[in-house]
Formats: structure tokens, C-alpha cells, sequence
């Protein structure tokens, strides 16, 4: 009766921090589609795109430090609530107050993710790549669905999306009434304080600094193409289904759809094979669509759901395999390899994606993301000195 409950309470927490991370995320994919649809300058919307997601994922490392020392829920509802700022983007166009909205956004996803993914992680001892890829999942199906979510009710309610955050606040509600494991106030261990010397000593261990450099160029082609994808999809004539955010939608879902088997693979096999081999994969399906012509609906949508499969398996397979590399610290780890990852890739993808367009006349978006390409190939040279096998368990002290 105990493992019972035990396990219904397991199952109802890994429920709600996917819950939560599928409303966190949906907020964070406003930005992208709402910057094409309200015709702002690319360049200036990729400064904006670069600007705060440095500031607020950079933070991840202390949210995931302050978690790790018994503040998890407190974090856990202030990521959700402040990542729902976004629905307030459509009721300016002034640039200042726009960077103020998403900088809120970025400011609650720092706080989310490493106290989730800490909290995923800590379910499980045996089953972590796949409880931290399912949590995952629930992102990654909020992404997916933000651009049709955001577009269609900017269409039909002429411009108002301050009601998107109603469910938002329904969960705020629920989980300040609920327990959840993994987030009781803790005491303060001694020794446990975020500061420089601690992050020297987490950037000693060799297969973290791998996975953190191959993880950067991933996520800076991952979020390069999710700011472009709409405008690429305008200037080569698809319908604005396609281009306001089914697109999108199906580039996202691939990733959705392999996370939970990528995870289990990396469990069973070595997590630099499956990183190599959908590098390679995600390589080829990115020039064939930016270099092949008008392509069928059909075929388009089929070849973007491959392509975010390659793209998007990467991340938590990176992740899963750091918290085996350093279990104790599942929030530190996360922030790293999360949060420093999208600080820096987020400002090279967008930030660059949208400056890169003012190199070009025609067809600027497209050409903008081909300069990409040279990141698969450097990340898939760093992602191949990691070694077949996971090492023995790495410990640090006074972190």
C-alpha cells in the first residue's frame, strides 16, 4: 500500500511540473511569432531575443543553487506566474517595454527550469534520463503549440492575449496548496553557496565542459531557427497556417516526440552515440529545407517534424547524462547545462540569426540561417571527445 502511494504521488508530481513546463514554455514561443506578425525590424527583435534570455537563463545557475538549498517551490511559482508576462506583448510595439515583457518571461523560465528538472530528476534513481526527458516533453509541446496559440487569438480577439494567462494562474493556485516532493524547506548545508570558485570547480570536470560547448551549438541553431522559421516560411510563399505557426508546430513536435525514446536510449546506450547520430541526421534535413524549393504542405511539414527529431533529442539526452555525472547536484547541473547553454546559444541564434539579415536583400532570413551550418559540424567534432562510456560519478565540495 506504501509503494502505492508512493508511486501514485510520483506520478502526480512528474504530472504537474509537465503541466508547468508546458505553460512556461508556451509563453517563452510568443516572442518569436509575435515579432513577424507585428512587422518589427529583425535586427532589433534579435537584440531583444539575445538580450534577455543572457540575462534571465544566464540566472539559472543561481535559481538552480537556491533550490538545491530548500527553495524550490517558492521558485517553482514565481517561474510559472513571471514567464506569462509574454501575454501582454501584443498591447505595445515600443521596443523598451517589449524587451521589459520578455526579460519578465526569461526571468520566470530561469527560475522554472532547473527547480523542475530537479525535481523530475529526484523521482527517480534508476529511471532519471527518462522521468528528466518526459518533464522535457511537456516544454517542448508548449513550444510547439505557442505559435498557433498566440496567432490565432491575436487574429480572432483583434489583438487581445491577456486571457492566455488564465490557466497560468489556475496552477498557481493549485500548486500553493500542494505538496510536492522535493520541495520542503530544507536547513542551509554549510558549504552549498553559488560563487565563482564553485563554478570553477564544476568546469573541471571534462565531460561537463564537452556536453555544455556541444549543447551551445545545438541550442544556438535549435533557437536560431525557431526565431527565423516564420519569416523563412513567408519569403519562400507558404500559407499563413504554415507560416504563423504550423510550421513551428510540427518543428517542435518532432523534438516532443523523441524525447521520452531518446531518454530511454541514453539510459541503454552510450549518450554520445545518439548525439552524434542525430546531429548528423538534423544536418542534412536542415540544408534540404533550406536550400529545396516550394515543397508540398505534406512533405514540408513532414521534413520539419524531422528535422526539430534531430535537433531537439539533444538537449535533455545532455542533461539526463550530466545529473549521472553529478547526481547531488541536479539543479546546479540543469542550470549549467540549460541555462548557461540557452544564455549564450539563445544570443548567438536569434541575436545573430536577426542581425544576419541586415547582411541580405533577398531572401535575408533563409541566408541568415545557412551561415548556421558551420555549428554541426563544431559541435559535432566537440560532441565526439566524449568517451563511449559514462564515467564513474564526479562530487564536488563546497558548492
Amino acid at each position: 500500500m506504501l509503494n502505492k502511494k508512493k508511486l501514485t504521488n510520483t506520478n502526480t508530481t512528474l504530472l504537474l511540473i509537465w503541466l508547468g513546463h508546458f505553460l512556461t514554455d508556451v509563453m517563452i514561443g510568443f516572442w518569436a511569432i509575435y515579432k513577424t506578425m507585428a512587422h518589427l525590424d529583425l535586427a532589433l527583435a534579435g537584440i531583444i531575443a539575445a538580450a534577455c534570455p543572457f540575462i534571465g537563463e544566464g540566472l539559472q545557475v543561481v535559481f538552480g543553487s537556491i533550490g538545491d538549498k530548500g527553495y524550490r517551490k517558492i521558485l517553482l511559482l514565481f517561474g510559472i506566474g513571471a514567464a506569462s508576462a509574454n501575454v501582454f506583448l501584443s498591447y505595445t510595439n515600443n521596443y523598451f517595454l517589449l524587451f521589459l515583457i520578455y526579460l519578465s518571461t526569461c526571468l520566470g523560465s530561469g527560475a522554472f527550469h532547473p527547480t523542475a528538472v530537479a525535481i523530475a530528476s529526484g523521482l527517480t534513481k534508476e529511471r532519471k534520463g527518462l522521468f528528466v526527458t518526459i518533464f522535457a516533453s511537456g516544454g517542448a509541446v508548449g513550444l510547439a503549440t505557442s505559435q498557433l496559440i498566440f496567432s490565432s487569438s491575436y487574429t480572432y480577439f483583434n489583438g487581445n492575449t491577456f486571457f492566455l494567462a488564465l490557466p497560468t494562474l489556475g496552477m498557481l493556485l493549485f500548486l500553493l496548496f500542494k505538496t510536492l516532493p522535493g520541495t520542503l524547506p530544507i536547513p542551509a548545508q554549510p558549504g552549498r553557496r553559488f560563487g565563482f570558485t564553485a563554478m570553477k570547480k564544476l568546469f573541471s570536470n571534462r565531460e561537463l565542459v564537452i556536453l555544455y560547448a556541444s549543447q551551445v551549438c545545438n541550442q544556438a541553431i535549435f533557437w536560431g531557427t525557431i526565431f527565423l522559421l516564420p519569416d523563412v516560411l513567408m519569403t519562400k510563399g507558404y500559407n499563413s497556417w504554415i507560416s504563423l505557426g504550423g510550421g513551428h508546430l510540427f518543428f517542435i513536435l518532432g523534438g516532443a516526440v523523441m524525447m521520452v525514446p531518446g531518454g530511454y536510449l541514453s539510459d541503454k546506450y552510450s549518450p554520445r552515440f545518439i548525439l552524434l547520430v542525430t546531429n548528423l541526421f538534423a544536418f542534412a534535413l536542415f540544408y534540404t529545407f533550406l536550400l529545396a524549393p516550394s515543397l508540398p504542405n505534406g512533405l514540408l511539414l513532414s521534413l520539419l517534424f524531422a528535422l526539430g527529431a534531430g535537433l531537439g533529442i539533444a538537449n535533455p539526452v545532455a542533461v539526463a547524462y550530466g545529473n549521472r555525472i553529478l547526481p547531488s547536484r541536479p539543479g546546479l547541473v540543469s542550470a549549467l547545462l540549460m541555462g548557461l547553454v540557452w544564455c549564450i546559444s539563445e544570443s548567438l541564434g536569434p541575436g545573430g540569426g536577426g542581425l544576419l539579415t541586415k547582411c541580405f536583400v533577398e531572401n535575408a532570413p533563409t541566408k541568415a540561417l545557412l551561415l548556421f551550418g558551420f555549428l554541426f559540424l563544431v559541435g559535432g567534432l566537440i560532441t565526439a571527445l566524449l568517451p563511449k562510456e559514462v564515467s564513474p560519478e564526479f562530487e564536488i565540495e563546497q558548492i
